[in-house]
């Protein structure tokens, strides 16, 4: 190892680190001044000429003390940075709390002495606060945050917080609660990461579940060599069928004296199917009762109780749709794109039901303003997420617009693929005051134009900005 080599790629390094921290508060500056200029009316879009509720409305760009922005902004952003509306709106206002709220914070990024990211971080962290405490909190974060990671840094966020105002703290954690969920995020190889927000007891007992199952996993033949964390997802897997879940955890506590067996959920299956399985099959029956055996003496707790049914028959229905292909390739709607091999391996054990493969090119015209339900079918599955520039947001249940408005008085049948996607509300409404303007030029192709000029176009190959 050449130590002069090493010297000159510390040196690029640390310019390529500076230009990045330029770039960044450069972004800023530009975001900022965007928003409070930003109007999506033009010269041929007059707010007069307009009824009242497509006329353009102010919303508010931040936390108390930021300028209303133009309700639109974010849409203008979003395809700029290549992101969703909603993750551009995220961003502005993030960005409006830091320059409003905060005049250290923001004075420190653009002489490049504090990250641009954990600036707009913590300005939207201190957010719940007044304006005068949270530029106070932010300039006590600012001479600490980097002695901390990323994470470190946000959740000093916090602890300042509390000790700024813990009434507005317990407030916050009491919003928080109320905020729980639990969500899916983008898909990446036959996977995905799911995420929730649980409160903190709850979370301890999912946790000691998931390890209780994986245990009982571990010691089945077929699960014995993997990964103590693949055993841990499989278990959160096998937790959304409580019935199943629950005969795992019953025949693990039955002591092996009472001549019991381990559960196993192959046991379930037959050539028949899964409904044909006899009840109980694999698991310690009751001589007088014939149901599945239950000792109070040696099942104590929530794993208590009779399962009195197969418990296949009790997994919940989810609708889900997956396209096959001719190349090997599956289509798991919304979710990935993935190989048909991986797909024989995730359906293992679970019921299906097949149905007709819908031809778009069969689907007829029609006269009536509003599709039926099989032409609305029809083009979500032709746009399955919003016919937007980078929306990630799933087409059903948004409005199905058309895309050339639709004319009362014409004959020829409107509403069909080739005119119309689906979009929410908001861009709806863009879109029916000509701020926004789109065409379709061919059928599952897009081109929008915004309020400043910029031209994407749309179609199953992504987003492409074309001016």
């Amino acid at each position: 190892m050449e130590k002069q080599r090493c010297v000159e790629a510390t040196t690029l390094l640390l310019n390529a680190v500076t230009q990045e921290k330029q770039a960044q508060a450069d972004q800023l500056r530009a975001i900022v001044s965007l928003a409070q200029n930003y109007t999506a009316a033009t010269d041929s879009v007059i707010n007069d000429e307009l009824l009242d509720e497509l006329v353009e409305q102010t919303t508010p760009g931040g936390s108390p003390g930021t300028a209303p922005i133009s309700e639109f902004a974010a849409m203008e952003l979003g395809p700029l940075m290549g992101c969703s509306p909603a993750r551009a709106k995220t961003i502005m206002f993030e960005t409006l709390n830091l320059y409003h709220r905060h005049p250290s914070l923001w004075d420190a990024v653009q002489d490049l002495s504090l990250d641009a990211h954990r600036a707009r971080k913590a300005a939207g962290k201190f957010g719940i606060l007044d304006p005068e405490t949270a530029d106070t909190v932010g300039r006590a974060w600012v001479t600490k945050q980097h002695r901390f990671s990323w994470q470190g840094a946000i959740d000093l966020c916090d602890t300042l917080i509390i000790a700024a105002d813990p009434a507005i703290a317990a407030a916050r954690e009491a919003r928080q609660l109320q905020d729980r969920n639990v969500r899916l995020w983008e898909p990446y190889e036959a996977t995905v990461n799911l995420t929730a927000k649980l409160d903190l007891l709850d979370a301890k007992y999912v946790n000691a579940t998931i390890t209780q199952l994986a245990g009982i996993l571990h010691a089945k033949p077929e699960y014995s060599r993997d990964a103590a964390d693949v055993l841990r997802s499989k278990a959160l897997g096998i937790m959304a069928h409580p019935a199943i879940a629950l005969a795992m955890l019953q025949a693990a506590l039955q002591p092996h004296t009472f001549g019991t067996t381990q559960y196993e959920t192959a046991s379930y299956r037959s050539e028949g199917g899964l409904d044909e399985a006899p009840v109980g099959e694999g698991l310690p029956i009751d001589p007088e009762t014939g149901r599945v055996a239950s000792d109070p003496a040696h099942c104590t707790g929530h794993t208590c109780g009779t399962i009195t049914i197969n418990p296949a028959r009790l997994q919940p229905r989810v609708q889900i749709y997956i396209h096959l292909h001719p190349d090997a390739t599956a289509v798991i709607e919304n979710t990935a794109t993935i190989a048909v091999a991986t797909l024989r391996e995730l359906l293992d054990g679970k019921q299906i039901r097949v149905t007709p493969v819908l031809d778009l090119n069969t689907i007829p015209p029609e006269h009536q303003y509003r599709p039926s339900r099989r032409l609305r079918e029809a083009a979500c599955l032709l746009f399955p997420t919003e016919a937007f520039p980078y929306s990630n947001r799933t087409s059903r249940g948004l409005d199905l617009d058309h895309t050339t408005a639709y004319q009362q008085s014409c004959r020829d049948p409107q509403t069909r693929l080739g005119n119309l996607g689906p979009f929410s509300r908001r861009l709806h409404r863009g879109k029916t005051a000509g701020f926004w303007t789109c065409m379709q030029p061919c059928i599952g192709q897009l081109v929008w134009t915004s309020p400043l000029g910029f031209r994407y176009t749309l179609d199953n190959n992504g987003t492409r900005r074309i001016h």
